[in-house]
Parts: structure tokens; sequence; C-alpha cells
């Protein structure tokens, strides 16, 4: 009796997890690209309206995940360079993540996503060219690559 019992056990867990496997996602693969690759486009627009000097756009990485069949978190990685206010040139990168909920749409072949928030998680600054700050309070434009020599003598 307890062989036939852990049969019919073994026989109905195969089943759920083939089912389980094999079902339709509520949320497709041309879903999650179509959000990464809009979603790619509104963070660098947002970056240019901010920082009107910033150039040369990479996206490192962003990727989506279902939360549930109405949630969804993308998490991106951003770098661009930037010019500051005394033309230094930095490279700044940016991680972060964005909520995103499903919004009622006119047409069940189409899905529309809301994005709930956006928070930046970190962001990572690195100069061109060094800015060399002296104890006298005194700034030099860049960084001078030559050691200077001193001279010893010997008597």
């Amino acid at each position: 009796m307890v062989k036939l019992l852990s049969f019919v056990l073994f026989v109905a867990a195969f089943i759920w997890t083939w089912f389980l496997f094999n079902s339709k996602s509520a949320v497709g693969i041309d879903v999650h690209a179509g959000i990464q690759s809009k979603l790619a486009i509104l963070i660098e627009d947002t970056i240019k309206k901010n920082r009107p000097n910033s150039s040369h756009f990479q996206l490192i990485k962003i990727y989506t995940e279902k939360i549930d069949d109405t949630k969804m978190s993308a998490k991106f990685s951003f770098k661009y360079d930037d010019i500051l206010e005394d033309q230094e040139t930095t490279s700044q990168t940016m991680t972060g993540e964005a909520i995103l909920s499903r919004g009622l749409s006119e047409d069940p072949q189409v899905q529309k996503w809301v994005v709930q928030s956006v928070k930046s998680n970190s962001s990572n600054l690195e100069f061109k060219e060094g800015l060399v700050i002296s104890s006298d309070g005194k700034s030099e434009a860049s960084i001078t690559t030559e050691v200077p020599v001193e001279e010893k003598k010997t008597e």
C-alpha cells in the first residue's frame, strides 16, 4: 500500500512540474525585450535633458525580471562622459532599478507597463584628467607625469 501511495505521489508531482515548466508565461520574452529597449532610451534621454554636456552613452547591462503577473523589476547600469564646470571631462557610471506595473490597455494584444519608480543605487565618477590639489589650497589644471628629480650633493 505504501509503495502504491508513493508511486501516485511521484506521478502527481511529475505531472505538476511538467505543466509548470511548459505553461505559457503571462509575460513573454518580447515584452521583456521591449521594456528593456524603451527603458534604455528613457534613461539616456533623461540624462541628456538633465546634463546637456554629456556624451558617449553606453548601456553596460539591463535585465528585467517578473515579480508577479502585474509587476516587473528592471535593473540597469549605464556609463556616459560628462564635462564639469571647469572643463574637466569625467566618466560616470550609474546603476539603478525601476519598478513597473501592468497598466490597462484597450487592445488585449498589446501590454502596457507603467514605470512606478526609478531608484539610482550608486554612481561612480572617474576623472579623465587629474586635478592637482596642493596643501596651500591652490589647484592646477592637470597632473604632470614627470616626477622632478632631486639632486643630491656629496661632500
